[in-house]
């Protein structure tokens, strides 16, 4: 399996896209995009601002109708964030970089730099159907690929996934770009008891996880109003 990390800040900047040149040609009425949002260093400060949350969990309420999935990284000690997950529905590719664009946390500069990709979920479903315990440790995996000319590897379909995998899924999706829809990497994110689980979990899991160039592993929680 490739090294896994929870850091990577130069990798983030690699993968913000720029904003001049993405295109609008695959707009569609019913996209969904994946968005995370990794926290500049120093910004536990606005992190504790709660005027600036509540500006944020207000902004995100008008998203609430299409929100496939939501909450924060963690450091390793599962207090800290790091950064924010959103996955949701939205219009176009233009209204995903706007609801980028004019998040409160980004406007106050809480973050470094944004992953935003198109995200297939091959669940069908979203964070709140999943039925697992509430108080199990969550994870999130962002592996994607180099940047290679060579066929892109196609996910593992959901049902060839391990039995203890499928169980501990709380999301399954492909990501691919903005403009061209090439395929970047897979996206998961998964209840285990802790982070050697969410290893051993991956390997035996039949994931695919060696056609992967990158992986990172994150400590991850739902998030919303408290």
């Amino acid at each position: 399996m490739p090294s896994a990390t929870g850091s990577g800040r130069d990798a983030a900047q690699d993968l913000t896209p720029d904003l001049r040149r993405v295109t609008t040609s695959l707009d569609s009425p019913s996209l969904d995009f994946f968005v995370y949002s990794r926290d500049s260093a120093g910004t536990g400060a606005l992190r504790d601002d709660e005027e600036l949350l509540e500006e944020h969990w207000s902004y995100m309420d008008g998203f609430a109708e299409s929100m496939i999935a939501r909450g924060p990284t963690l450091g390793t000690d599962r207090e800290t964030a790091t950064g924010s997950l959103h996955i949701l529905g939205l219009p176009s590719v233009d209204a995903v970089l706007e609801f980028v664009a004019d998040e409160p946390n980004n406007r106050a500069g809480v973050y470094a730099a944004h992953y935003v990709w198109r995200f297939e979920n091959l669940l069908g479903r979203t964070m709140w159907e999943f039925g697992g315990a509430v108080d199990e440790p969550k994870f999130l995996i962002i592996a994607r690929r180099g940047q290679t000319t060579g066929a892109s590897p196609e996910p593992v379909p959901f049902e060839s996934l391990s039995a203890d995998l499928r169980e501990g899924l709380i999301l399954y999706g492909l990501l691919t770009e903005l403009d061209d829809a090439r395929q970047v990497g897979i996206a998961i994110a998964m209840q285990a008891r802790d982070r050697a689980a969410v290893d051993a979990l991956l390997e035996a899991g039949r994931v695919g996880l060696d056609a992967f160039t990158t992986i990172e592993i994150h400590h991850w929680e739902f998030g919303g109003r408290r």
